[in-house]
């Protein structure tokens, strides 16, 4: 896998999200399909709900209104758009994964009903209007960084 494909309204709600939060952290889901080329191709995105707690070095999710949020998609979609990892930020830091952040994605890869072994983390670092978005991909014992910036990926556009 070279690329993580972006639809443009799932990184609109991403940078909004991220803005709206500052300085805390935040998160969410990441849905949507991986391509016959093994690319993920992320159509949607899931916020943190209302329920979730922000602090300055960590988000914890409110998981079952994300749950519900993800069934729904998914039934919506007859099946295409599923669970493909999370996202979350690092509010003035950078986009590399913390040891939390490893241990959070092979814990993911190794439960079955995520339905990935290879789980993506995308992480968003900056303040305001700027920042850098890099994503993460488990496979296996190791991690590999992707794209470091959403600026520099080829994104695609998709309606709706």
């Amino acid at each position: 896998m070279t690329a993580l494909w972006l639809g443009t309204k799932a990184l609109i709600e991403l940078k909004a999200e991220a803005r709206r939060m500052f300085p805390l952290e935040t998160g969410g889901v990441l849905v949507g399909y991986v391509g016959l080329n093994g690319e993920p191709v992320v159509q949607h995105v899931i916020g943190p709900g209302e329920r979730a707690q922000h602090k300055r070095e960590r988000f914890e999710p409110d998981h079952d209104w994300q749950c519900l949020q993800l069934d729904q998609m998914y039934r919506d979609s007859s099946g295409q758009f599923v669970y493909l990892g999370d996202w979350h930020t690092h509010p003035n830091g950078n986009p590399q994964m913390s040891w939390l952040d490893k241990r959070t994605l092979r814990g993911i890869a190794r439960h079955r009903e995520s339905g990935t072994s290879q789980p993506l983390m995308l992480i968003g670092a900056g303040a305001g209007e700027d920042w850098m978005w890099r994503a993460h991909r488990y496979r296996g014992t190791r991690l590999k960084g992707l794209a470091a910036r959403f600026d520099s990926l080829e994104i695609r556009s998709f309606e709706g």
